[in-house]
């Protein structure tokens, strides 16, 4: 039973956590596109839409907002499935799996820096210069300054958003094997 219960929430944890940076590899082109192609004008901005840059700004106010939401769903993840992980030591049977759990440790710590990356350094970054930008819209040659940093940030979100995909796929397929502990039956000997 116990067995069972880990590994529900291991599973659940890295399927939802998999399912959010899914979700947002296939969410942020998409918004990205549209608002592109509807090249949208933020009044509150700037009245003149110079070069789309209202729908960048826009598309990554989306996707910010998106990225906030769901940050909270993978951190929520990442400890349920430390637990698990931890779990996993008392009810699993790791007898010539050590390389395989080595593996799967290093690819839910990697996965796990990507997420810290991206949440306490690439987002509040974008947040800053997005504020810039808005500040000096007026001001051609700040604007584009901060524009220019905003889509560098979104660079390396998305590089980091695609790692992040790799490593947790990597973790689902080395976690197939999983088995509980053997429990050794012995006969009543003593008869």
């Amino acid at each position: 039973m116990q067995f069972q219960l880990v590994q529900i929430v291991y599973w659940l944890a890295l399927a939802t956590w998999f399912g959010a940076v899914a979700f947002l590899a296939i969410a942020w082109p998409i918004v990205v596109r549209t608002l592109r192609q509807r090249n949208p004008v933020l009044p509150d901005v700037l009245s003149v839409n110079i070069d789309g840059q209202h729908g960048v700004l826009l598309s990554g106010e989306i996707i910010s907002a998106v990225q906030a939401a769901l940050s909270r769903i993978e951190l929520g993840c990442a400890i349920a499935l430390l637990l698990a992980f931890i779990g996993q030591f008392f009810v699993t049977d790791f007898r010539g799996e050590g390389i395989t759990m080595i593996l799967r440790a290093a690819l839910y710590l990697g996965a796990l820096g990507f997420y810290l990356y991206q949440w306490l350094s690439v987002w509040p970054a974008v947040q800053r210069f997005r504020t810039e930008f808005v500040e000096n819209a007026d001001d051609p040659e700040k604007a584009n300054v901060a524009i220019e940093r905003i889509g560098h940030y979104y660079q390396q979100a998305i590089s980091a958003l695609g790692i992040m995909f790799v490593l947790l796929l990597g973790l689902i397929i080395f976690s197939a094997g999983i088995t509980p502990t053997h429990v050794i039956l012995t006969s009543g000997g003593g008869r």
